[in-house]
Parts: C-alpha cells; structure tokens; sequence
C-alpha cells in the first residue's frame, strides 16, 4: 500500500485528479453494468418463473383432459373408424361425389392413448359444388372422421374461353382417430 501512496504522489496535481476521475469512472461503469446484469438476471427469472406457473397450471389439468379422453374414448367405441374402415368410408364418400378421384392412405401417427389415421383424397378439375359437398359429406361423419388439412386450388378458364365454369384442385387430408385399449 505504501507504494501505491508513494506512487500517486510522485505525479503532479493534475495527474493525480486524472487518475482519481479515471479510477470513480472506472468504478461507475462498473457499478452500472453490475446494475444492468442484475435487472437482466431478475427479468429471466420472472420470466422463468411465469414459465413455470403455466407449465404447472397446464399439468394441473391433466386429471382433466384425462377424464374427458375417457369420456370420449367411451363414446367413440365401436363408433371410431380404423385404418381399413376410414379407407373404406371416406373412398365411398369421394366416389358418391366425384368417382375420378385420386386416393391414398398415409401413415398412421401412433400416440401413446390413441392412433390418428389419415388418407388422401384428390379432386382434379372438379366443380366447386363437387368439393363443397364432399366437404359437407366428411363434417356429416364428425366426430369420427374429419378433415385435417384441405388444399384448394382454382382452375381459371383459359382467356380465349372466358366463359367455362372454374374448376378446383382440391386436396384432402382425412382422419379418424381410434383410442387405444388401455
């Protein structure tokens, strides 16, 4: 310590004011990014902390969403369609509307309680009357079979026939859901 004092009075008085300036402004800064990580830190940890709260408030219902899945899984037995059953109703379904239609089955997304089966069902060139009632005829089986993705596109009438109807491309994605026995 005693060679620090002899230090800092070997400099001149304007040294010295430079060198207690420099070392408070040094002090400062560090004192205010001190303040700023602090805030920084207490701004994460509520933010976990809200986190936290929603995430427990989500296991909260769990019991819940449980018994409604059994409530539902009730209902459903021996109404839910499986994998052959969903192919076989939603191809009948496309062939009352539009029998040139492209079909095909997907994966089947297992899940621990149950199992989603979906199939694809293609309209090309096809009235919009045509993709509406097929939409109608898939909503009439809810809940046991529904859509889960639909893609639309139009047809416009080429300029020199202005007067064709517009035709559709319509793409269909239809599920069921079955549960699993448990």
């Amino acid at each position: 310590m005693k060679i620090v004092e002899k230090l800092f009075f070997r400099l001149s008085p304007r040294e010295q004011r430079l060198l207690v300036l420099s070392i408070w402004v040094a002090l400062l800064l560090g004192l205010f990014k001190t303040f700023e990580k602090g805030a920084d830190l207490y701004q994460q940890w509520n933010l976990t902390k809200e986190a936290i709260e929603g995430y427990q408030g989500i296991i909260n219902l769990k019991p819940i969403i449980n018994q409604a899945l059994e409530q539902q899984k009730i209902v459903q037995k021996n109404k839910s369609y499986d994998k052959k059953n969903l192919s076989n109703r939603a191809s009948s379904l496309a062939d009352q509307v539009f029998p040139a239609r492209d079909y095909r089955e997907l994966d089947t997304d297992e899940r621990e309680r149950y199992s989603q089966h979906r199939v694809k069902i293609t309209f090309d060139r096809a009235s919009y009357d045509q993709v509406n009632r097929f939409a109608s005829l898939i909503r009439e089986e809810s809940p046991f079979m529904f859509l889960s993705e639909v893609k639309i596109e139009p047809n416009y009438p080429p300029k020199s026939r202005p007067y064709d109807p517009t035709t559709f491309d319509a793409s269909f994605e239809v599920s069921s859901v079955e549960f699993n026995d448990q």
